[in-house]
């Protein structure tokens, strides 16, 4: 467990290691994949020809409730539309157009055992008018998406490699506990190439968006599914939901690439956070 401002791969930390209990796992250091499986839910149900390429890591049984996630990736490209159902083409905004990161979730099965996940999106090609870059998911396949405000547009992601940071926090404001949900953004290896790697003498994190969840999150954004943003879908989960997993998504991508992947229980008070941001 490294106790310096990097961890173990060299990453730097946004926030310091919990105090009482540290813990830092790795996924792993190099990773190339093809794809995982066809992911399907149109007409054709999953038929390799009507739908779309899926690419998962996950880190299962080690997620915590204070963490900060990270990971870098190169999206060599997107699958071809060619030979698939309309509902399976890739539109930019659309579903299926970003990596997703999924946190304090995990059992995906339907009805009131589901997990409850919050997802970072992050779009693939850059800003876009559809866009949709937070979400939250309860029960399994009920998503409720919301485009909050970032600090910077992203760029196009694709064939550079990038490195992002989801973090969640359970904080205390006046005797009373929300969830706070930080998303960075490092493109100082973008100009490296793929063969190389990041490159972790040039780490240049930002942050992308940082939002709270108060329980009001629907009085603050337009949200998919307005209606049924109730119970609890608009409460803040305070604690870890259903199976440990933490997990990297990505949908249409061909052949992708991670580094440096990794979960870390960390530790700040309400008040520290934004002071240790301004560095960001």
């Amino acid at each position: 467990m490294s106790t310096g401002n990097t961890d173990e791969f060299g990453v730097k930390k946004i926030f310091s290691d919990s105090e009482t209990n540290p813990k830092f796992y790795k996924f792993q250091s190099g990773d190339k994949r093809k794809f995982n499986r066809h992911y399907g839910s149109c007409p054709e149900n999953g038929d390799k020809t009507h739908s779309v390429i899926t690419t998962e890591w996950n880190k299962s049984g080690e997620e915590f409730v204070d963490q900060e996630v990270t990971g870098y990736f190169y999206f060599p490209e997107i699958d071809s539309d060619e030979g698939k159902h309309k509902c399976y083409k890739y539109e930019r905004g659309g579903m299926g157009s970003a990596l997703a990161v999924k946190l304090r979730g995990g059992k995906h099965d339907k009805g009131n055992d589901s997990a409850k996940c919050y997802i970072f999106d992050f779009q693939y090609e850059g800003k876009h008018q559809k866009e949709k870059n937070f979400q939250k998911e309860y029960p399994h396949g009920d998503y409720y998406k919301m485009n909050v405000v970032p600090k910077f547009d992203l760029k196009n992601n694709l064939q550079k490699w990038v490195g992002y940071k989801v973090i969640t926090m359970t904080v205390t404001i006046n005797q009373k506990e929300f969830v706070r949900c930080m998303a960075l953004v490092d493109y100082g290896s973008e100009d490296v190439e793929q063969d190389d790697g990041p490159n972790l003498d040039n780490q240049q994190w930002k942050v992308y968006y940082d939002v709270t969840d108060d329980g009001e999150l629907d009085e603050k954004f337009d949200i998919s599914n307005k209606k049924d943003y109730k119970g609890e879908v608009k409460k803040p989960w305070k604690q870890h939901f259903g199976n440990q997993l933490t997990q990297f998504r990505m949908d249409r991508i061909v052949n992708p690439e991670a580094r440096f992947l990794s979960v870390r229980r960390i530790a700040a008070s309400a008040d520290s956070i934004d002071t240790i941001l301004k560095a960001f």
